[in-house]
């Protein structure tokens, strides 16, 4: 049982909650520094709390969706193997669990930063709406996942109490957008022409409109952050941080050909751990960031 609840709450996309911790990397010589090491395991302390709360908040949300999605997974070749959509896990038991897990989000938040709550509880509103309705209205249901992820990465700023660049958060926006429509490209294209019944808004959708408007989010995506790291006036003077902008390019074209020719993006989790390249171009960025900030914020 216990296994099977885990299996449930889908720990490879637990990675999604990771965004939390953008704001500590971006307010290193601000918030915190090396010579001051205190302050940073005070503030990484309030990150991990709240990393913490959006594993418990989004555990419950994939709970209450595979209980909605229950008759749909079963025509789904992996899906169909869902505890819940099996029948491994009833019904009444995952609704329990989604409201216990959800309890718990806002009890931590609560209990260690009662400031985030409210954040915590938009995001819980928020993709319970989107499981009722919105995941089923084309474009609304992109829309609705982009702003997922800009409340992690907005929870996070808040819980350590540093302010973000509004081009961040526009980065986020945009990313998440087209990582959102990369994986209804995927979703299309393991269909094959079958009819869609895993998934209501993928009739308005079609690869070529997808593959295009994913291209117009890629290049805003990386625009957004060049504006970002050339203009921002809390960022090194020197405009060292342009160092960073190549890897964010490479990071982003691996993606885009991993999706378009590679025909991967219904799992955005697993692309990102699973290849090592676009994993390495990652870390690679976020030692760079932290690097330049450190040394000459």
């Amino acid at each position: 049982m216990t296994l099977n609840v885990l299996k449930s709450t889908r720990p490879r996309q637990w990675s999604k909650n990771l965004m939390v911790f953008l704001p500590l990397v971006f307010s290193a010589n601000e918030s915190w520094s090396a010579d001051d090491i205190q302050s940073f395991w005070g503030l990484l302390f309030k990150s991990c709390v709240i990393f913490i709360a959006f594993v418990f908040a989004s555990s419950a949300v994939y709970l209450f969706n595979d209980v909605l999605d229950k008759g749909k997974d079963t025509y789904h070749a992996e899906k169909k193997l869902r505890p819940i959509a099996s029948g491994l896990i009833s019904v009444k038991a995952a609704l329990s669990l989604s409201l216990l897990f959800a309890a718990i989000s806002v009890l931590v938040c609560t209990f260690f930063m009662n400031i985030t709550v409210v954040y915590i509880c938009s995001y819980l509103i928020l993709m319970v709406i989107y499981s009722l309705s919105l995941r089923s209205i084309f474009i609304l249901d992109v829309f609705a996942i982009s702003a997922g992820f800009v409340i992690r990465v907005l929870v996070g700023a808040v819980a350590i109490d540093v302010p973000i660049s509004i081009w961040l958060y526009i980065c986020m926006a945009l990313g998440s957008m087209y990582i959102a429509l990369s994986k209804r490209y995927a979703e299309i294209g393991t269909l094959k022409g079958k009819k869609p019944l895993t998934r209501d808004s993928l009739p308005g959708y079609n690869t070529e409109i997808l593959s295009r408007v994913s291209y117009i989010f890629l290049v805003g995506t990386i625009g957004a952050y060049s504006f970002y790291a050339i203009t921002a006036n809390n960022l090194p003077s020197n405009n060292i941080m342009i160092a960073t902008i190549p890897f964010v390019v490479i990071g982003m074209l691996r993606y885009q050909f991993l999706v378009i020719k590679k025909g991967f993006g219904e799992k955005p989790e697993e692309i990102v751990t699973s290849d090592y390249f676009l994993a390495a171009s990652i870390v690679v960025w976020l030692v760079l960031v932290l690097g330049v900030l450190l040394l000459y914020r």
